[in-house]
C-alpha cells in the first residue's frame, strides 16, 4: 500500500502567520520510516501592504494582490535553490485564483516538541548528546541562511523538526518572512512572540517592510535558539507563561539582564547546574543588543569551546549538479553518494527531491486538484463575499467567511500509488547507467528507441522516459566536462526540462571558476546604458509572472551591467535584454552561471552584433540570409525581392535576439535546446524555416499584406520549424555560410551534433572574405574549391574515413568553349554565358541545358575564370526556380597551378 498524506495543522491562536501548513507524505509498506519521503504545502494569500519606507518606485495604486503574487513567485526561485542538510528545502510553488499561492516544501512531521524529554539532559555535553546535536545542526542551518542573505527574525520549537532517522535536526518554514518581503506581499506576523528577540518585539505587530527588515540581524535567531535550548532542557517553560506577561517582562528588562528576569521561574534552578562555560555562552547569546550577540558561525565556535568539541564545517552533501556549484571546481569523489540496503530495495528513493516531485506530477499528481477534492480551496460565487457595510475608511463588515479558504485540521490522504505502480517494473540497473561501455552494450536496460521517435510533447510527459533521461543527464553532468561529447549527443535527442540550465551551460562549454569572475565585475557603477536598460527591462517578457517580479528585474539588470562592464568593446543595444532573459530564467538562482552562459552565447552566435557601429555586421548577416533563402527557396526569394520585402524589414529582431523577440519563453526553451547544438550558422536556417512555414501566405500576398503578417507574427510549430531547419542545415555546404564578422571559432572545421546520428561532418571549407557591397549585389552564395573537391571525392573524408555525404554536385563552367577546353574542374559541363539564355531569360535548348534541367534540385556550382559572369548566371537560374545554386569563389583561374584543374578530354 502506497499513500500520500496531507496533514492540515491549524496554528495556535497566538501564531498569526496567515498561512496553512499541509504535510504530504508517502511511504511503502515493508520499508523503514527513514525511507518516507515527505512534502509540505503552505498556502499563502498575496496582498500588498505598504511597508513604511518603500524601496520601489511604482505608484502604490498599481500594487494589488496580483502584483504581490508575482513578486512572491520571483522571490521563491531564490528559496528553491537553497539546499542544506539542516534546512527543509523548498520544491515548487503553484499560483491559483484569487492570489492564492501553494508552496510545496520538504516536510517532517516530528517537531522538536515531540522529542521525548529524556533525550535532553545536560549531564553529558558530548558530541553525541541531543542538546549538542540540536545546537550544532541548527547553527549550521542558520549560518547557511545567513550566507545566503535570508533573514530570519526568530525561531520557535515548531520550526525545528527531526528527520525520520532521528539523527538530524532541520529548520522548516524559514522562508516565510523572505517570501512576504517582510510582510509587504502577504499578511505575516511573528510566530510565538515568547521566542522573539527584543529587536523584533520592540517594532510592534504592525511593522512591515524595510523597517522590519532593518531590525532583523544575523544574530536574531541565536536569541531564539538559546531560549529553545533552555526550554528543552527544562530550565525555563515559556509555554506556561502568558504571552503578554512574557513580552512585558522582556521589554521591562531592556536595561538589565534578561536571564535575571527569568530567575523567578521554578525551573530556572536547573540552569545553575550547568557548567560555567555553557552558561557563559548562553548569556552571550541572550544579550539584549543584537550587535553584541554572536552570529551563528561565531556562536557555533564558542559553543564548541564550551562543550570541548570542535565542530567542523557542516558535512557536505553528495555533489548534486542540479543545485550544486556548476561547473564544479572541486573534486567530486571525496563525498560521492553511497547507497545503503534501504535505498537498493527502492532505488527511486535515491533520487533527489526535485526529481521525485517532478515524477509524481508526471504520474498524475496534482496538489490543487487533490486539495479541492477534499473540500479545501474551493471556489464560491462572488456574491457571497459582498460585505453588508463599507465604512468611510474602506473597512468592510458583514462578509460571510469562506469555510473553504483555510484548512480545519483534518487529515487528508493523497494517493501516490500510481507513481510506484508505474515504476515498479523499472530495473534497478536503470538508476545506475554506465557511461563508459563497449560498443555492443546498450545505454539502458530499457529500449527507448520507440519513445524517442514520438513528438517531444509526448516524451516530456512520459513518466518512465523522463525518469531514464533525468538519471542519465544527472550522471553525465556529474562527470562534466569529461562527458561533453556524450552530453551533446544525448541532448540532440531531447533535454529533460529539470536539467535544462545545466545542459545549456555544458553545450556552451562553460568552465572555470565563473563565480569568482562574476563577483569581481563592477555591477553597481553608473554607465551610459543605465537609462535604456531601465526602460527595456519592465517591458521584457512581461507576460510571464516571474519576469514581472522585482527580483527578476534586479537580476536581469545586474547581469546586463556585468556583461557591459566586462566587454568595453561592445555597447548595449535594444534586444540584449530579450537575449539574456532565457539564460537568466533557467539560471534564476545562479547569476554567475547565467552571465557565463550569456558571454559564451554572444561569442558564438551574435559575435560583433553589439559593436557601437554594427551596421556592417548586420548587413553582412542579412546578406548571407538572403543568399540562403535563394539557395533553398528560389521561388519565395524571387517573390520577396520583386515586391521589395527585404530581410532588413523583418529579420533584424530575429537574429539580434535569437528569436526571443518573436516567441514566448516556453517555445524559446525548446528552440534553444536545438539551436545550442548547431554552429554559428544554424540560426540562419531557423529563420529560413520560419519563412518556410509561412510560404503559402507569403507567396499569395503583396508588400502591405505581408507587412501585416509580420507585425502580428502567427503562432508557428517550433518542432516542425526545427525539423526543417536541421534538414536545410544538413544539406547546405558549410562554406556557403562563411562570414567576415563571424566569431573566432566560425569558418573553422568542426563537427556538430544536431541529431543523435550526427549530421554535418568535419568539412575542409576554406576561409574567404567578400566585400560587403559585392555580397549585397549577388543573389547566390559562394562555395570554396576545397569543399567542392571534398564533395567530388567520395572515397573518404578529411580524416581518411568513409562518410555518407551529399550527391556529387553539378559543375557548370560558363566560360567560352575555347577557355573551357584549356582546363576546368573534373566532371564540369560547359554552358557559355553568352549563349545560355534567350531574351525572356530562359535556358536555350542544348544537351548541357537539358542535363541541367534534369538535375534540378541537386547542388549546382557555377564557375568561370574570375567570377565575372558566374554570379549573374546563378541569379538567372534562381529566377528560373533552380534551388541549391552557388558560385565558385574567386573563379577557376587562381587554381590553374594547383593541380585540381584538368583538360576535359583527359576525364
Amino acid at each position: 500500500m502506497v499513500s500520500f498524506c496531507l496533514f492540515f495543522d491549524l496554528p495556535p491562536s497566538h501564531l498569526v502567520y496567515k498561512c496553512s501548513w499541509v504535510s504530504a507524505a508517502y511511504c511503502v509498506d515493508g520499508m523503514s520510516s527513514s525511507e518516507a519521503l515527505v512534502f509540505g504545502v503552505c498556502t499563502v494569500f498575496a496582498s500588498y501592504e505598504h511597508g513604511g519606507l518603500d524601496s520601489y518606485t511604482e505608484v502604490d495604486t498599481t500594487r494589488n494582490g496580483t502584483w504581490a503574487s508575482a513578486q512572491i513567485l520571483g522571490r521563491f526561485r531564490t528559496l528553491a535553490s537553497l539546499r542544506h542538510r539542516n534546512i527543509c528545502s523548498y520544491v515548487d510553488i503553484i499560483r491559483c485564483k484569487h492570489d492564492r499561492l501553494m508552496i510545496i516544501t520538504e516536510h517532517h512531521s516530528k517537531c522538536l516538541l515531540e522529542v521525548p524529554s529524556k533525550e535532553f539532559s545536560f549531564g553529558a555535553w558530548n558530541s553525541c548528546s541531543f542538546p549538542v546535536q540540536l545546537v550544532a545542526n541548527v547553527l549550521h542551518g542558520l549560518d547557511y541562511l545567513v550566507s545566503r542573505q535570508i533573514g530570519l527574525p526568530g525561531l520557535t520549537p515548531e520550526m525545528i523538526v527531526v528527520d525520520e532517522r532521528g539523527s538530524n535536526f532541520k529548520i522548516r518554514d524559514f522562508g516565510s518572512v523572505y517570501l512576504s518581503d517582510y510582510g509587504t506581499l502577504s499578511p505575516l506576523q511573528l510566530r510565538d512572540p515568547r521566542y522573539c528577540p527584543p529587536e523584533v518585539l520592540t517594532l510592534g505587530a504592525e511593522t512591515t517592510g524595510i523597517l522590519f527588515q532593518t531590525a532583523v540581524s544575523d544574530s536574531s535567531a541565536v536569541w531564539s535558539l538559546a531560549l529553545i535550548l533552555l526550554s528543552v532542557l527544562q530550565c525555563i517553560s515559556p509555554s506556561t507563561v502568558p504571552v503578554k506577561t512574557w513580552v512585558t517582562k522582556m521589554l521591562t528588562t531592556i536595561e538589565t539582564s534578561f536571564l535575571e528576569a527569568l530567575e523567578s521561574m521554578d525551573e530556572f534552578q536547573k540552569y545553575t547546574e550547568m557548567t560555567e562555560s555553557v552558561r557563559g555562552v548562553l548569556e552571550r547569546w541572550l544579550l539584549l543588543d543584537c550587535d553584541d550577540r554572536p552570529t551563528p558561525k561565531i556562536a557555533l565556535e564558542t559553543f564548541g569551546e564550551a562543550v570541548r568539541h570542535k565542530f567542523e564545517q557542516a558535512v557536505p552533501e553528495p555533489y548534486d549538479p542540479l543545485w550544486g556549484r556548476f561547473p564544479p571546481v572541486e573534486l567530486r569523489c571525496r563525498n560521492e553518494t553511497r547507497f545503503d540496503k534501504e535505498f537498493m530495495r527502492s532505488p527511486l528513493l535515491s533520487r533527489n527531491t526535485d526529481e521525485i516531485y517532478s515524477l509524481w506530477k508526471l504520474a498524475g499528481g496534482d496538489v490543487v486538484s487533490e486539495v479541492k477534492a477534499h473540500g479545501y480551496a474551493k471556489e464560491e460565487p462572488p456574491v457571497f463575499s459582498v460585505p453588508q457595510i463599507v465604512t468611510g475608511d474602506q473597512k468592510m463588515l458583514g462578509a460571510s467567511p469562506n469555510p473553504h479558504r483555510d484548512p480545519s485540521g483534518n487529515l487528508i490522504t493523497l494517493n501516490v500509488e500510481p507513481l510506484f505502480d508505474k515504476l515498479y517494473d523499472v530495473p534497478k540497473e536503470l538508476y545506475f547507467p554506465l557511461l563508459l561501455r563497449s560498443n555492443d552494450a546498450e545505454l539502458s536496460a530499457i529500449d527507448y528507441s520507440t519513445l524517442s521517435k514520438l513528438p517531444l510533447a509526448i516524451r516530456e510527459t512520459n513518466l518512465k522516459y523522463q525518469l531514464y533521461r533525468q538519471i542519465l543527464f544527472h550522471r553525465l553532468l556529474l562527470c562534466y566536462p569529461y562527458t561533453t561529447a556524450t552530453i551533446r549527443k544525448e541532448a540532440a535527442l531531447d533535454i529533460p526540462p529539470l536539467y535544462r540550465s545545466r545542459v545549456w551551460a555544458a553545450l556552451l562549454e562553460v568552465q572555470g571558476d565563473i563565480a569568482e569572475k562574476y563577483d569581481s565585475i563592477d555591477k553597481d557603477s553608473p554607465c551610459v546604458s543605465d537609462r535604456q536598460i531601465d526602460v527595456d527591462i519592465p517591458r521584457c517578457h512581461q507576460y510571464d509572472a516571474i519576469m514581472t517580479s522585482a527580483v527578476a528585474h534586479w537580476k536581469l539588470r545586474r547581469i546586463l551591467k556585468a556583461w557591459i562592464a566586462d566587454h568595453p568593446q561592445f555597447v548595449y543595444w535594444q534586444g540584449l535584454d530579450s537575449l539574456t532573459t532565457p539564460l537568466m530564467y533557467v539560471n534564476f538562482h545562479d547569476e554567475a552561471l547565467a552571465y557565463a552562459c550569456l558571454t559564451a552565447f554572444v561569442r558564438k552566435y551574435v559575435y560583433s552584433f553589439f559593436l557601437k557601429d554594427n551596421t556592417p555586421v548586420i548587413q553582412e548577416y542579412l546578406a548571407v540570409f538572403s543568399h540562403l533563402l535563394a539557395f533553398h527557396d528560389p521561388v519565395l526569394s524571387s517573390h520577396l525581392t520583386t515586391i521589395g520585402f527585404f530581410p532588413e524589414l523583418y529579420a533584424i529582431p530575429w537574429f539580434l535576439t535569437m528569436f526571443t523577440h518573436v516567441f514566448p519563453l516556453h517555445k524559446i526553451f525548446h528552440l534553444w535546446d536545438q539551436l545550442l547544438l548547431g554552429d554559428e550558422s544554424f540560426p540562419l536556417f531557423v529563420g529560413l524555416s520560419l519563412l518556410h512555414q509561412l510560404r503559402d501566405r507569403l507567396l499569395g500576398n503583396g508588400f502591405n499584406e505581408i507587412l501585416l503578417i509580420f507585425s502580428d507574427f502567427p503562432d508557428l510549430d517550433i518542432q516542425l520549424c526545427l525539423q526543417r531547419a536541421k534538414e536545410m542545415f544538413t544539406i547546405t555546404p558549410k562554406s556557403v555560410t562563411c562570414r567576415r564578422y563571424a566569431s573566432e571559432n566560425m569558418n573553422h572545421t568542426e563537427p556538430t551534433a544536431l541529431s543523435s546520428s550526427g549530421n554535418r561532418q568535419a568539412v575542409p571549407t576554406g576561409v574567404y572574405e567578400i566585400d560587403l557591397e559585392t555580397l549585397k549585389t549577388e543573389i547566390s552564395p559562394r562555395i570554396t574549391w576545397q569543399e567542392i573537391h571534398w564533395l567530388l571525392n567520395p572515397g573518404g573524408g578529411s580524416n581518411g574515413t568513409s562518410h555518407k555525404r551529399a550527391p556529387r554536385p553539378i559543375l557548370v563552367d560558363v566560360r567560352l568553349q575555347e577557355e573551357f577546353l584549356k582546363g576546368t574542374f573534373p566532371h564540369s559541363m560547359n554552358i557559355p554565358f553568352t549563349s545560355a539564355f534567350d531574351a525572356d531569360g530562359k535556358l536555350l535548348s542544348s544537351f548541357e541545358s537539358r542535363t541541367l534541367e534534369d538535375s534540378k534540385g541537386k547542388l549546382v556550382v557555377v564557375l568561370d575564370g574570375k567570377c565575372n559572369y558566374s554570379p549573374t548566371f546563378a541569379a538567372k537560374l534562381v529566377q528560373l526556380g533552380f534551388p541549391h545554386v552557388c558560385v565558385l569563389h574567386q573563379g577557376i583561374d587562381h587554381l590553374k597551378t594547383s593541380g585540381y584543374v584538368t583538360v576535359p578530354n583527359s576525364w
